[in-house]
């Protein structure tokens, strides 16, 4: 069995994080003392205090003298929601609620990967964007995107940064029909880390999407990292007959 190689102060750092977040632990009631969680978690107070430096440098935690250790869930900035059914319209809406930087901007041959996605030739020219989203003057996604290079020659990196990507789409006069969309986890590396303001090897929602016009060709092809702190999905759904029953499916079609 393969041993986990994340120092042991490090998970269970995660796992009072996420408690704290999901407001687990009442703000205005001490948490457990040091020997109650050290005790709970099988390590010693040395490690339990490892641990909660990290939460208390990261602001999640603060120590009263004489009162015990207190939980902060954050409440500033909020976590950004985007709701699957109505993928195209809440992409939107999200670019116009909060503020990017873009941190490059060319035309390069496009990677292997990224023209399997796309459907073109590895090398093929394309504009290359890297930006990070803020709400509140907070980061909380990293995203690197590839356009058409006839459709990203009709604006500049300083219109990325003030216009949502799919309002300069309609101004450049293409039709979006639809895209295809993976969600899945990654860790995050030290640039990114340190973009986000997170650990390295914090956990980050990763996705990854090809946007199409109504001819089905590719347009966008995008893999953006989100805080899950900062960013959830919400998907309503309904219940419909399946082949099998009743199943649980999309309010609305997913794009």
């Amino acid at each position: 069995m393969p041993v986990d190689p994340t120092p042991l102060y490090h998970r269970i750092y995660l796992v009072l994080r996420e408690q704290i977040l999901d407001h687990k632990f009442d703000p205005n009631t001490p948490m457990p003392s040091e020997l109650e969680l050290a005790s709970a978690y099988s390590v010693s107070r040395v490690t339990l205090r490892k641990t909660l430096e990290l939460l208390e440098r990261e602001g999640l935690i603060h120590r009263q003298r004489g009162r015990g250790t207190f939980a902060r869930p954050p409440t500033g900035a909020g976590a950004v929601q985007a709701d699957i059914s109505g993928l195209v319209e809440n992409l939107v809406a999200m670019g116009l609620n909060t503020q990017v930087k873009v941190l490059d901007f060319d035309y390069v041959p496009t990677p292997p990967d990224v023209a399997f996605d796309m459907g073109i030739s590895a090398g093929t020219i394309a504009q290359r964007a890297v930006r990070v989203r803020s709400v509140k003057g907070k980061p909380f996604s990293h995203a690197v995107t590839y356009v058409r290079e006839d459709i990203g020659r009709t604006f500049d990196a300083e219109d990325l940064a003030k216009t949502p990507l799919l309002r300069l789409f309609e101004m450049a006069g293409v039709m979006i029909a639809g895209a295809a969309q993976r969600i899945s986890a990654s860790a995050a590396n030290y640039a990114v880390a340190e973009l986000l303001e997170v650990d390295v090897g914090a956990p980050l929602l990763c996705i990854k999407r090809v946007v199409r016009d109504k001819d089905g060709s590719a347009v966008e092809r995008i893999r953006a990292l989100y805080r899950p702190d900062m960013y959830e999905f919400e998907l309503n759904l309904t219940l419909g007959e399946g082949p099998d029953g009743n199943v649980w499916q999309p309010t609305q079609g997913i794009l």
